[in-house]
């Protein structure tokens, strides 16, 4: 009986080594917006194209962004590491505190900006789907006028 008990116990301890020593998800690539399977809140709704461009060296993660719109075409860029630590900046007067973590084989980022006017919340969180050829980001904003909860779907280039 001793016997099997260590035996069981090896095995449980090495899925459970080898499920802690899978790799993370690389999210690098250009990854070009899939409007119809998106799905957009009111003011989101407004873009028409995009693309993504993603350099994933764990922990090391650099997203740009370019969309366009009928009015605005806007673009934005930042770089993280992916353990979870908050990293704080000043912005035309506003204190935005980020962060990106993982959550199981998800990333999340969440940055909150304080404002004269209120707290602002965004939240991403960056899933591959398909074997890796698209990708889903979940987006709730919070703490403006038109809060929102988009989901943004892109396909590998």
């Amino acid at each position: 009986m001793f016997i099997e008990t260590c035996i069981a116990t090896v095995i449980a301890l090495g899925v459970a080594i080898s499920g802690l020593a899978q790799e993370k998800p690389d999210f690098s690539g250009e990854w070009t917006l899939n409007r119809q399977a998106s799905t957009l809140s009111p003011g989101a709704d407004a873009v028409q194209s995009g693309v993504w461009r993603i350099e994933h060296r764990e922990p090391t993660f650099r997203h740009k962004a370019a969309f366009v719109t009928q009015s605005n075409p806007f673009e934005y860029e930042y770089e993280l590491l992916s353990d979870g630590r908050e990293v704080v900046g000043t912005r035309q007067g506003a204190r935005t505190v980020s962060n990106l973590r993982w959550e199981g084989n998800a990333l999340v980022f969440t940055s909150r900006t304080q404002r004269s006017d209120g707290e602002m919340e965004i939240s991403f969180r960056y899933e591959l789907l398909d074997a890796g050829r698209r990708l889903r980001a979940t987006e709730q904003v919070r703490g403006t006028d038109h809060d929102q909860n988009n989901i943004w779907i892109f396909e590998r280039r």
